[in-house]
């Protein structure tokens, strides 16, 4: 019996079936969902990196993923697999679109790129800022959110007291809050950056709220996402 085993790349690419472009409704797109597009459905940083050495890779701002340019890398993936490789049999759509190249070149010369990236490649939003639902814990749990395990000062059990491990204060809700702001700050700047270059279309800054704890604070919740909201155009 002959193993066959196919590379990361192509079977994260198969199935794609090459992504739609998803401006070409309005005309417009959300900068973050423009992010999302080129870093998640298109994958841009993969063939991007395709060739580079570790040292060069990490250069251009993007993650090494360990395997060089030289052919070492898939020599010593052979020894140790004991076979190639096959990445034959399988269409692989390996063309990326250029809005996809212009949004990875138009990062690497914004300020606070590497959290774009993080949450673009994860379609998420940074929630550091968010408070949790407990703010302490027990250090040693008799059962787990119910009973903590009581410690004595003394003999005869006289002066007991449970220790905790803080989980949120005011230091951890600033930080998050610091590191939010960051994240929504590049891509505002990246929005404006784009919106100067002949896309065909108009990249509109993020709808995400620049300090969304303030409508959680009023209890009015944040705006949608805008995979399913409405965005508003850049103002210049």
């Amino acid at each position: 019996m002959v193993a066959i085993y196919r590379s990361e790349v192509v079977q994260a690419r198969e199935g794609l079936g090459g992504a739609a472009r998803p401006w070409e409704r309005t005309g417009s797109i959300d900068v973050e969902q423009l992010v999302t597009w080129a870093l998640a459905d298109q994958m841009v940083e993969r063939f991007e990196t395709a060739g580079l050495y570790a040292i060069e890779a990490e250069a251009a701002g993007y993650a090494s993923s360990g395997m060089g340019g030289c052919g070492v890398g898939k020599m010593m993936q052979i020894g140790h697999l004991g076979c190639r490789v096959d990445t034959g049999g399988v269409r692989i759509f390996d063309a990326v679109h250029p809005v996809a190249y212009a949004v990875a070149s138009a990062l690497q010369h914004i300020d606070g790129a590497d959290r774009v990236r993080y949450h673009g490649r994860a379609g998420t939003r940074p929630t550091e800022w968010v408070e949790p639902q407990h703010k302490a814990r027990a250090s040693v749990w008799v059962k787990p959110w119910v009973e903590a395990q009581v410690e004595y000062e003394g003999p005869g059990r006289k002066g007991g007291y449970c220790p905790v491990i803080i989980l949120w204060d005011e230091g951890r809700r600033t930080r998050g809050q610091k590191l939010y702001r960051e994240w929504w700050t590049a891509l505002t700047d990246l929005a404006w950056v784009l919106s100067t270059q002949a896309l065909g279309f108009m990249v509109t800054p993020p709808s995400a709220p620049p300090e969304p704890w303030i409508a959680a604070h009023k209890g009015q919740g944040g705006q949608a996402h805008p995979r399913h909201g409405s965005s508003q155009p850049l103002q210049t």
